[in-house]
């Protein structure tokens, strides 16, 4: 699953969190179709806990 942020400052801050929070996540090129996001995102498994980063502004892209 890919989590994806309308700005990167975001995704470095969502991935800081996470790892806090030890939930493996990986930062990555924004996919194809969501180009209206930034240019990266990160990818997370499908079942993680993303409470963590309920502050930010974020969409799922399940693929």
């Amino acid at each position: 699953m890919y989590i994806v942020f309308f700005s990167t400052s975001n995704v470095f801050k969502a991935e800081e969190l996470l790892n806090r929070a030890n939930v493996a996540c990986d930062v990555v090129p924004t996919p194809a179709t969501d180009r209206a996001y930034c240019g990266v995102c990160l990818q997370v498994e499908k079942d993680c806990d993303l409470s963590t980063i309920s502050s930010i502004e974020f969409e799922r892209i399940e693929e």
